[in-house]
């Protein structure tokens, strides 16, 4: 039996309860991934850390490096862990990914401490390629329909990881007073503590193989012209997004000296709106609106927003980061639903894994070309993102109004 049929043939409290364990999973998980964010951008641009100097390097490009060392993790584990959890069970991926993930962060903290460059690079890129297991969790989700609604179960974990966005950095703003190993110590024992959670609490029905799973990697699916156009309007949009989050703390700093504690408090802001959109707006768009019409909305409203955030004074700009972090939340809750139901024949983890894959290319693209650009202004590197949303929207308003280049559904 496959694990879907045993799912939806599970009874509600069942399910619900597995939706429960992986959100925990998932805001904690995440938790850990953001912790290093507001820390990073003032690291680098003091500049007095033996981490920041490297082969003569500028120390914007060393921060590029490092952030986009750990993306190009994901890509190699998301493009393998949700193909491989559709065949051998999400439950054991899920446990044995988020130990792995712990052995990352650990290994993260002792190359901080030693301040080792190489190493530290090199750690990054193990708790990248571990924490490709965020494919896991949208597969179960899509896995858990029809009992709980993918469009719902997405919102729900899109909020999760919005809440760890939003603890990650708070905690990692506050925990660089102890040290730079003190924030990635905290995200290994984070990791830990979901991996207990994952193999304690998540039902065995999870680790039920599925005879007849494509055991080939998610790339497998750029085979396909109408996914590969879909992929190239999620790579554009990714690409903006990590264009503005990872450089946005760079530009507070530049422009008004913003300390790591109050990036740190810019970017609950951000999530909790995220939070908030997914929870609450989301449902009501769904009744008013079908995926491709939703997501071209949340596309737009990012879009034109981050357009406006770099040429905004005083606290003007703080609007931005309310309609940014809205309009994230409204296609990350549309568009995973979207290829979902279109390619509902497909196995989930390929899928989800794949839409992981693209996220953390469009990260590992932005960190490099970002980390060149703000060399020269760091505003530059958030006007191109304006501009990669712009080309995602025009890809799927072409793709589904006109062509209908995917499967057509409700």
């Amino acid at each position: 039996m496959k694990a879907t049929d045993s799912l939806q043939a599970a009874p509600e409290q069942t399910t619900q309860r597995i939706l429960g364990v992986t959100l925990i999973v998932t805001l904690i998980s995440v938790a850990g991934i953001a912790l290093p964010y507001p820390v990073l951008a003032p690291l680098f641009h003091d500049n007095s850390s033996p981490l920041t100097h490297f082969m003569g390097l500028p120390s914007e490009f060393l921060m590029g490096i490092v952030l986009g060392i750990y993306p190009l993790g994901i890509i190699i584990g998301g493009s393998f862990i949700g193909s491989l959890s559709d065949t051998y069970g999400r439950k054991r991926l899920l446990s044995l990914t988020l130990m792995g993930s712990a052995l990352g962060y650990g290994l993260t903290a002792f190359a901080a401490h030693s301040e080792q460059f190489v190493l530290f690079c090199l750690a990054r890129l193990l708790t990248g390629i571990c924490e490709g297991n965020i494919a896991i969790a949208r597969a179960i989700a899509a896995d858990l329909h029809p009992q709980i609604d993918k469009t719902r179960s997405f919102s729900l974990i899109s909020a999760m990881g919005y809440g760890g966005y939003l603890l990650g950095p708070l905690a990692g703003g506050y925990l660089i007073n102890w040290g730079m190993e003190m924030v990635f110590g905290a995200a290994a024992i984070a990791c830990i503590l979901c991996a207990l959670l994952s193999h304690q609490l998540l039902p065995r029905q999870l680790d039920e193989t599925k005879v007849n799973a494509d055991k080939a990697s998610s790339l497998v699916l750029l085979k396909e012209p109408a996914l590969r156009r879909f992929f190239l309007l999620y790579l554009l949009l990714t690409m903006g997004v990590n264009f503005y989050y990872e450089f946005y703390p760079l530009h507070l700093v530049q422009q008004a000296a913003f300390t790591p504690a109050q990036i740190s408090w810019v970017t609950v802001l951000l999530t909790a709106c995220m939070i908030a959109t997914s929870i609450w707006f989301t449902p009501l768009l769904q009744r008013r609106l079908n995926h491709a019409s939703a997501s071209l909305m949340g596309i737009s409203l990012f879009g034109v927003s981050l357009a406006c955030f770099p040429y905004l004074a005083n606290a003007s700009y703080l609007l931005t980061f309310m309609t940014i972090g809205a309009g994230i939340a409204i296609y990350n809750s549309f568009l995973p639903t979207y290829l979902s139901h279109a390619y509902q024949d497909r196995p989930q983890g390929q899928l989800m894994g794949m839409l992981v894959t693209i996220f953390c290319v469009g990260n590992l693209l932005a960190a490099l070309l970002g980390g060149l650009l703000a060399v020269f202004d760091v505003k530059i590197v958030l006007l191109i993102g304006a501009l990669c949303a712009v080309g995602a929207g025009a890809i799927l308003y072409h793709g589904h109004f006109k062509a209908r280049c995917w499967p057509a559904h409700n």
